[in-house]
């Protein structure tokens, strides 16, 4: 009986898949990773002590630097953070301002790191005017105090600041290849947008312009996010950024029948109406912590007042006991040593792996593990004995690797289920990495396709989570998510995957209609805290869950007695309805669409955007459509129930996938494509397996820390990297080790500004150059999914393709760069990739590769060399750069001393140049039919650069053929990177002789 009881104490602090959480911070009493690498915050005496989330050594979250160029940025000259708290549900808002101290004006860019699972729904831009006593220009706050209610709408937030800026703009959710389309565009005609674009777990790209010189600016960023279940209370982290200027926080924190609200630090609270609040003036702490205590299942709804009816409740499942599972006996442990786990997350996966070993050696007899971040590499290739000296000696080696690069999870899992040595062998494989995944493949319905073994993941609470990756895999598999967000939860979670789950069979509440569990979970634990949320107001607020376990079937009734009103019920369903459709893609891609426009939900499938006009929204086809009509007439369950019953098959095939991405691109904004008959004709030709590409996967020899000097592993402990510093060990590394090791450090790059396409053509454009070509290739894939309009990806994905043989959708991508209207301002483009095309097809027809359309090559080839006319060359060179409004030139001096340039593109002994690009990308191409004996010097030159950047680093990719068209053909890759304007670069010296 005491077993039994000891047994249902510890389920019943388990909480698994479908939870979204706050932030948290981290800290541990051992950064250099050592066994004993978790700690609570400070010690208590044992009856008052209270669990405590990890408290972070690095505060990155709420922390905004506003950049205006590759190094510089704007001082921040104030913050004002107001907090409203309502139940488990918070939303913040926050005015920064940043005083533009230029003659000129600008465009700023800031990452935003948030707190995991947070939703931003609102952005604003504008001046203030406003001097101080020194006549200065100062920030001016807003008076909260004096409001007696407190919503935060976004109506609310422009009337509240009406009186204190000047021409202030909101965004507005859209799709977000116009968003990003329209800002590029808006922004060259010199005229005032935004944008903030999702770049991948809790991160947000956002772009604001014009800074207009010698003036104050306030950016205002709204966000709403669930706080953290930690035992039978519940916990708001509010980080502060750290700052010299004047700050202001204020809390509204609504009163929960039966439960009281603490502090940390202690702070005054005073009473309102149903609320407490909290007046704070440039406060001394980097973190703020508000504890609702003895906190029971909660229940939030809309305001009886309003026309639309939303409902979202958190309950802790108290479901009875069940049996143990038969596990398999052997376990893989994949640790994630990527940039993003250093040091915090990093420091608890190890503490979380050894007790895993050691809390269940009755089921886990075996055990491996596979590190990963670009590269995944086995601890040892084969399953250990699961001893106290085998789980010394991996702690041992683990705590001396080097955390860095980027996260390529795809090519880990699969590399843990399907290695030789593991592929036959039963296992259970626990996930130790935050699930976010920057580098290779980014389809997630497609990292699953062989597995056959349970996955485990653990969420730490930590910013930088993916919550619904590891939601979908620990689905997937029959797996779960156990909660880790704090030292006390270390033992439970270790050992709670050895008991069965309850199967969901149904859930129903009082007078609600399309109810979704967060995470769409199929099972759930003794001791889970589920959030749900769905349409209409619960008269008697009573849950009827029916769940099953084998033969044996349970209703379990939930009566919610803590019920609080509120405007965020709305976005908690609208926030989870649209992470559920954005789940199947293009599958449900106008749905998600509707959804997150109506419920202001930017993600994957939107972002916001801001324009001067309406007539600029129309200019871009954006217009202020029927989405209410889509949400009523389609409820997110029968969405979903009609595509996994129809067409669901379809996730995860590479092929449909790639077809539904070219139909897209008809529609798409800033290109003008059309399917021609001819190639969909080869599209029916092409195989499944055509459209199939997978990383080789990398082999690196530095993997751990000796020989790394103590600068550069301090500079990876950074919450912010020098460009500089990495570029140079990345370098240091090639010519020691190789351009693996190269390539795996520069990946750093990557993880640290996720979703920036500058920086992945940046890395792509070194790994062509060191030889990695499948490596590119996802880089620029990613590139071309966020920015189907710039045509110089297309060229580069294709040039990747043709060095990994993957002919066929070389050829397809080839077709699509030449048959597309691009933009005036990429210049010769469809030429330059047009010769390119040629060669390869001239390459196929003399039998160097083979395609599964040898006919239309055949006829292909012949109508573009009558429109080229260009059979041979002695020599071409071509140039494209990875940063917009970039004008750089190609210039080649030629053996008489004639420079050929965008000045004189035409040579006496008829060298001849492109069109000059002068905005951005390139590319630009020479050609020389017949070469005449003597040195030759090719440059590039940093002609000029973003005039509304302080700065741009612009790296420049350079491919010169050598005897183009013939047998003894040679091609040399080169890259070289300018820094400042009027810089200029050696590319490559040769001599030529008849």
């Amino acid at each position: 009986m005491k077993n039994i009881i000891i047994y249902v104490l510890i389920l019943s602090f388990l909480v698994s898949c479908g939870q979204q959480m706050s932030e948290n911070k981290a800290a541990f009493a051992d950064e250099n990773m050592k066994e004993d690498v978790g700690s609570a915050e400070e010690q208590e005496p044992e009856k008052t002590k209270k669990s405590k989330t990890w408290k972070r050594t690095q505060k990155t979250v709420n922390k905004a630097t506003l950049f205006i160029g590759d190094k510089e940025q704007l001082e921040l000259k104030g913050t004002q953070i107001a907090v409203k708290v309502d139940g488990f549900r918070a939303r913040v808002l926050i005015d920064y301002y940043f005083y533009n101290d230029r003659d000129w004006q600008l465009e700023g860019t800031f990452k935003l790191r948030l707190p995991t699972g947070a939703s931003p729904y609102f952005l604003a831009f504008g001046q203030t005017v406003y001097l101080d006593s020194n006549n200065q220009q100062s920030p001016r706050f807003t008076n909260y105090q004096t409001m007696d209610s407190v919503k935060f709408s976004s109506k609310q937030i422009m009337q509240m600041r009406d009186s204190s800026w000047t021409s202030p703009k909101q965004a507005r959710v859209v799709p977000k290849e116009k968003a990003a389309f329209a800002y590029s565009q808006t922004v060259r005609r010199q005229i005032d947008p935004a944008l903030m674009e999702w770049a991948g777990a809790d991160v947000f790209n956002c772009r604001v312009f014009p800074l207009q010189a010698k003036k104050l600016h306030r950016i205002v960023i709204g966000y709403d996010v669930n706080l953290t279940n930690l035992d039978k209370d519940k916990i708001f982290n509010l980080s502060i950024p750290e700052t010299k200027s004047p700050t202001i926080v204020d809390l509204n924190i609504s009163n929960i029948k039966g439960s009281n609200i603490e502090t940390e630090p202690k702070l005054d609270l005073k009473k309102a109406k149903n609320k407490k609040i909290i007046h704070i003036e440039n406060p001394e702490v980097q973190n703020i912590s508000i504890r609702y205590t003895n906190t029971k299942n909660i229940l939030i709804t809309s305001d009886k007042n309003t026309k639309e009816e939303y409902f979202a409740a958190i309950f802790k499942a108290n479901l009875p006991n069940s049996k143990s599972l038969k596990l398999p006996q052997n376990a893989v442990l994949m640790l994630d040593v990527s940039l993003s786990s250093n040091p915090d997350k990093f420091n608890i996966w190890l503490q979380m792996a050894k007790a895993i070993l050691k809390n269940n050696k009755n089921t886990i007899k075996k055990f491996s593990v596979l590190f990963f971040n670009i590269e995944s590499f086995w601890w040892k290739n084969e399953f250990v004995e699961n001893t106290d000296n085998n789980i010394e000696e991996f702690l041992k080696f683990a705590n001396n690797l080097s955390l860095e690069g980027a996260t390529d999870l795809a090519f880990a899992l699969d590399k843990a289920t399907n290695s030789k040595w593991t592929n036959s062998v039963s296992k259970n494989i626990f996930l130790l990495s935050d699930g976010a995944s920057t580098w290779g493949e980014d389809d997630i319905h497609t990292f699953l396709k062989k597995n056959k073994d349970r996955i485990f993941a653990y969420n730490t609470g930590m910013s930088g989570t993916s919550s619904s990756t590891l939601e979908y895999l620990t689905r997937k598999t029959g797996g779960a998510i156990f909660s880790l967000v704090s030292e006390d939860e270390i033992k439970i979670a270790s050992t709670a995957f050895n008991t069965a789950a309850w199967k969901i069979n149904s859930i129903k509440f009082d007078n609600g209609t399309d109810i979704l569990i967060a995470g769409r979970p199929n099972y759930i634990y003794n001791g889970q805290n589920i959030l749900f949320a769905g349409r209409g107001i619960p008269q008697k607020a009573k849950l009827t869950l029916n769940i099953s376990n084998g033969d044996e079937n349970k209703t379990i009734v939930t009566n919610f007695k803590q019920i609080i009103k509120t405007n965020l019920a709305k976005r908690t369903y609208g926030q989870i309805a649209t992470n559920q459709l954005e789940e199947f893609d293009y599958l449900t891609e106008k749905y998600s669409v509707s959804y997150a426009s109506y419920f202001q939900i930017p993600g994957k499938t939107c972002s916001l955007l801001m324009l001067e006009t309406e007539e600029d929204y129309k200019q871009y086809n954006i217009r202020k459509n029927e989405d209410l009509f889509v949400i009523k007439s389609n409820n997110v369950n029968s969405i979903i129930s009609n595509v996994l019953k129809n067409i669901g098959n379809l996730l995860g095939n590479a092929k449909a996938t790639f077809m539904n991405w070219l139909k897209k691109l008809t529609t798409t904004e800033g290109l003008d494509f059309k399917m021609h008959v001819s190639l969909e004709t080869i599209l029916e030709k092409t195989p499944k397996s055509s459209f199939i590409v997978k990383s080789k996967g990398l082999y690196c020899k530095q993997k751990t820390q000796d020989g790394i000097s103590n600068k550069i592993i301090e500079e990876l402990k950074k919450s912010k990297i020098d460009y500089d510093i990495i570029t140079e060990e990345s370098m240091r590394r090639k010519k020691e080790f190789g351009n693996n090791d190269a390539l795996k450090f520069l990946s750093s790059l990557i993880e640290k500004n996720p979703g920036n396409g500058v920086m992945a053509r940046d890395v792509a454009f070194s790994a062509i150059e060191w030889d990695l070509y499948e490596q590119a290739y996802f880089l620029f894939k990613r590139v071309i999914k966020s920015r189907p309009y710039e045509p110089q990806t297309y060229h580069a994905i294709a040039q990747s393709l043709i060095k990994m043989n993957k002919i066929d959708l070389a050829v397809i991508y080839f077709e699509i760069a030449i048959s597309t209207k691009w933009d005036s301002r990429f210049g010769d483009f469809q030429a330059i990739i047009g010769i390119d095309y040629l060669r390869l097809l001239a390459q196929i027809t003399n039998n160097k590769y083979t395609t599964s359309f040898p006919d239309y090559i055949k006829s292909r080839y012949e109508s573009l060399s009558k429109e080229f006319n260009i059979a041979s060359a002695d020599l071409i060179i071509t140039i494209m750069w990875n940063t917009d409004n970039t004008d750089i030139d190609l210039h080649v001096i030629e053996p008489n001393g004639e420079e050929c340039f965008y000045k004189n593109p035409k040579t006496k002994i008829g060298g001849n140049l492109t069109k000059d690009v002068t905005q951005g990308y390139g590319p630009e191409m020479y050609i020389l039919k017949k070469a005449v004996s003597g040195k030759y010097v090719i440059k590039a030159k940093y002609y000029s650069s973003n005039r509304n950047r302080a700065s741009t680093r612009t790296k420049v990719y350079a491919t010169i053929y050598r005897n183009w068209g013939k047998k003894e053909e040679k091609v040399i890759n080169k890259v070289v990177s300018l820094e400042d304007k009027k810089d200029i670069h050696k590319i490559l010296n040769f001599e030529i002789k008849q």
